[in-house]
């Protein structure tokens, strides 16, 4: 076999659309193709109007539509995924001879048809499952962004739909036929990346292969995510001290919670912060804007807490920021924290897959359990008022990157998995995490 690979990704979504998921397939796919691979990304075309074939960035993407709505938008859903996975099955056939093995980027109706033709070619199959989910599935009464110090309120109601039991016990929840998918797919030949070492209990526990179960996280552009320089924003002798967050505004990340501490940060006795403003800088998107926003005001923080919307290249931000925090409710391995911490900045993170990972509490950032507001405010102050505990835990959290979370180290892993499974060799997978689930 020649060195040289030829991979289809097969994604749910890609761009337009922008998530953590999008942003590290089109890393990936990038430093593939610099070291000579070929990548080609297929992935649903969710808008009747988008292009069907498209150059980004130098990947190739070929999108896949179905059945369109009147206002144009692509059916998909319980029963509406059938015609685009039909479409996709299709495409992969076609590119049959151009490929050496399929990536599904997540655990969809898209893994199993990718797995079906893989198994129909006799070629590898790797699902890579991004998120370990919330844990348990909330119930309909308990759908609803944290109150905390405020009344409740019906505009804290959101529309959840029993979506945070995991990437992969969500299957059979929400689409028609989803239960006999995943048996499919979990008695098949396929590989599974997990991004953090809790993935790996969470697929033993669903029953899936364990030898066939492979650890590689995500990475980082070093070089281009690194700190300003003279570490200019964290000069103590300015007043203004910046908290950046970068996340969607979307129940998983927690921004509600995040607004909450901040509340109870502000409102401690002002005499640690006589001569600092801290502000917190809020960049992001997401259907739960009007009520993260609604909660901002009534907890009275227009002054201290804004809302910069979306932005494509936060690199500037990030380096001009005092810190970073990142309060999720479930993360797969967060792109926004591996950022902050190649930028060099103190970062608070919760205790959830992917971020205990990077983090080692009080070594090279500050973990928090999730949905405690309180314990968040005072990581918060700890970092505003605390020069050297913020240059000390930036300092270590860029070291952390620069030695496990190099973007070239870890497509390099990538690669070396890829030849072993092509190679069909009978030693233990690389990168594996057999002693995980002790």
């Amino acid at each position: 076999m020649e060195d040289r690979l030829r991979i289809c990704l097969v994604a749910l979504m890609y761009f337009p659309i922008v998530g953590g998921a999008e942003v590290r397939a089109a890393k990936y796919a990038q430093k593939l193709q610099e070291q000579g691979h070929t990548v080609t990304i297929v992935t649903l075309k969710h808008r009747k109007d988008w292009a069907a074939r498209e150059t980004i960035d130098g990947i190739n993407v070929i999108r896949v539509g179905g059945i369109y709505k009147r206002n144009g938008t692509l059916r998909i859903g319980r029963l509406g995924h059938f015609p685009p996975d039909f479409c996709v099955f299709w495409q992969l056939w076609s590119m049959r001879h151009d490929y050496d093995l399929f990536y599904s980027l997540e655990m969809s109706t898209l893994a199993g048809v990718s797995v079906l033709v893989g198994k129909l070619l006799q070629k590898p199959v790797v699902v890579s499952i991004p998120s370990t989910g919330y844990g348990r599935t909330l119930r309909p009464e308990e759908a609803m962004l944290m109150a905390d110090t405020l009344p409740v309120s019906d505009f804290l109601k959101i529309q959840y739909h029993d979506t945070v039991a995991g990437d992969i016990a969500n299957i059979p929840k929400t689409t028609v036929g989803g239960q006999a998918m995943l048996n499919f797919i979990k008695k098949s030949a396929a590989y599974y990346q997990v991004l953090s070492t809790r993935g790996y209990s969470y697929l033993t526990a669903l029953g899936f292969k364990t030898d066939h179960i492979v650890y590689i996280p995500g990475g980082v552009d070093t070089q281009k995510f690194h700190p300003a320089p003279a570490l200019l924003r964290l000069d103590e002798t300015k007043p203004e001290r910046d908290i950046l967050c970068v996340a969607r505004l979307e129940y998983p990340k927690g921004i509600d919670v995040l607004l909450h501490a901040w509340y109870r940060m502000m409102q401690a006795p002002s005499s640690w912060r006589a001569q600092i403003k801290p502000r917190l800088l809020i960049v992001g998107a997401g259907s739960l804007k009007e009520q993260i926003q609604w909660i901002a005001r009534e907890l009275d923080l227009q002054e201290s807490v804004k809302f910069l919307g979306l932005h494509y290249n936060v690199i500037h931000l990030l380096q001009q920021a005092w810190g970073f925090v990142l309060p999720s409710r479930w993360e797969g391995l967060p792109n926004a924290l591996l950022e902050a911490m190649a930028c060099g900045l103190p970062c608070i993170a919760t205790r959830v897959s992917g971020s205990e990972d990077l983090i080692q509490n009080d070594v090279n950032g500050l973990l928090v359990e999730n949905e405690q507001p309180a314990d968040m405010a005072r990581a918060l102050q700890r970092i505003i008022m605390e020069p050297e505990l913020a240059q000390r835990l930036g300092n270590e959290a860029r070291a952390t990157i620069i030695r496990d979370y190099q973007i070239a180290h870890v497509t390099q892993k990538t690669v070396e998995f890829y030849h072993h499974i092509l190679d069909k060799g009978t030693q233990p997978l690389p990168f594996a995490l057999k002693d995980a689930a002790e």
